[in-house]
């Protein structure tokens, strides 16, 4: 690609040289052929800067190619995952008999700057449910202990789950899913309500349109319902609130 280029600006040179000494009208032959090489070069490196916008360079390009895939796919490229059984400070709750009742809040709508790792409306694009078995399957044996330790009494306190389960619905509120990641030893907190609903505190990481990593503490309030999976129930989100971490 090189050598077309030096061809291309050899015959322009030498074009524009031949044109203006044949078209010198009163000059002389000397003043003809200066002006003739000054102005067919001039037009060459015009011929020549073209060709490098049009045409880049083959090594070049496949450098800045390589690094420009590495940055656009760098937000979904996900860390490998493990899931531990969730350290939870439980909020004081009276008895399970007078259990306060859960009162949502006024959805989250707010605008999203490249800044921001969150979609704009997220609340309105968040799946409405999410059966136990999408995190069984995902996790297995892990999410398995973690359903043992909770046993199968109908009143039981269901926040190590429900902490587990509202990690999906915490990511679909992301631009970039994949990116999102609990923030490790970060304080985590659930309160329980009557009708087994729960809200869950925590803090996620996720990227933004500029390549950064942004933390939010969300309050995922979600209740545990009948699912359509055999021997799996279902988490129905109730509200879902992210804060940029130290606003």
């Amino acid at each position: 690609m090189e050598f077309l280029r030096f061809l291309a600006f050899v015959a322009t040179w030498g074009f524009m040289w031949r044109w203006v000494v044949k078209n010198r009208g009163s000059w002389n032959l000397f003043y003809g052929n200066l002006v003739g090489a000054a102005g067919g070069f001039i037009v060459g490196v015009v011929v020549l800067s073209i060709t490098l916008s049009l045409l880049p360079s083959a090594d070049k390009p496949r450098k800045q190619i390589e690094e420009t895939a590495a940055q656009a796919v760098a937000p979904a490229v996900a860390k490998p995952e493990t899931l531990k059984p969730p350290v939870i400070v439980q909020k004081p709750a009276p008895a399970p008999d007078k259990l306060p009742t859960f009162t949502a809040g006024q959805p989250q709508n707010e605008p999203s700057p490249p800044e921001s790792a969150l979609l704009p409306n997220y609340r309105n694009r968040v799946t409405e449910s999410i059966s136990e078995k999408t995190q069984q399957d995902k996790y297995d044996e892990a999410f398995a202990l973690i359903r043992a330790q909770v046993g199968n009494d109908p009143g039981a306190d269901q926040s190590p789950i429900a902490s587990v389960m509202c990690i999906p619905f915490v990511r679909q509120a992301m631009r970039f899913p994949a990116s999102a990641f609990l923030v490790e030893n970060a304080p985590e907190s659930a309160q329980r309500f009557k009708d087994q609903i729960y809200t869950i505190s925590n803090t996620i990481t996720a990227r933004n349109m500029l390549g950064d990593d942004i933390s939010y503490r969300f309050d995922c309030s979600l209740q545990r319902i009948a699912g359509t999976d055999a021997g799996f129930a279902a988490w129905k989100l109730l509200d879902l609130k992210l804060q940029k971490s130290g606003s």
